[in-house]
């Protein structure tokens, strides 16, 4: 389990964690055995805080960070944190996750696929669009069913001719939206047609 993030209380005032902004840190990153050889410290601004997340802006923009999922220290002159490299951005940006905040390890692509989605509570398989995409879920457009429901999808990856069936578990959901739709958490995969 990460260690809570701190903040020196003698340097804390009633604005929160907004005095931390344009604060420079050191963010050090601890990569697992896994994931290679450690990365170097990064020098960084940060450009907004809050309780469970915060936003910097590396000294360097050019220097590639390590994987999403890593867990970094981030350190200063009067904050001390520790979390996971939650989101690349542009620019030498990114986003460490605070806490228990859960991170995305996959990279998650938008897209605008045609699917077909089965579950028992549904009277009959619907047509849907399939949003966002990684290896481990997706987002669902055009149907909303109850958290932990099971499900079905049908669909055909980017760069693949043959359709994959997905057994998933809702794990998000709007509930009464013009826009309804579902995270899915994928638990197992069916390709078709070989590889």
């Amino acid at each position: 389990m990460d260690s809570p993030s701190s903040i020196d209380p003698r340097a804390a005032d009633s604005a929160g964690p907004a005095h931390a902004v344009l604060a420079e840190v050191t963010c050090s990153w601890l990569a697992s055995d896994a994931d290679g050889p450690q990365a170097e410290p990064t020098t960084a601004v940060i450009l907004h805080a809050s309780r469970d997340m915060l936003v910097l802006e590396a000294a360097e923009p050019r220097r590639a960070l390590p994987p999403l999922g890593t867990l970094v220290h981030v350190s200063g002159e009067t904050i001390k944190h520790t979390g996971r490299l939650a989101e690349h951005g542009r620019a030498g940006r990114f986003l460490v996750s605070l806490g228990s905040r859960p991170v995305r390890r996959a990279v998650r692509l938008r897209v605008s696929l045609p699917g077909v989605l089965r579950c028992p509570a549904l009277p009959e398989p619907m047509q849907v669009e399939i949003i966002d995409l990684t290896t481990a879920g997706a987002r669902v457009r055009g149907v909303e069913l109850p958290v932990d429901s099971q499900v079905a999808l049908d669909f055909t990856p980017p760069g693949r001719d043959q359709s994959v069936t997905v057994r998933a578990l809702v794990a998000h959901a709007t509930h009464g939206s013009d826009q309804p739709w579902i995270g899915l958490i994928f638990r197992l995969v069916a390709l078709r047609g070989g590889r």
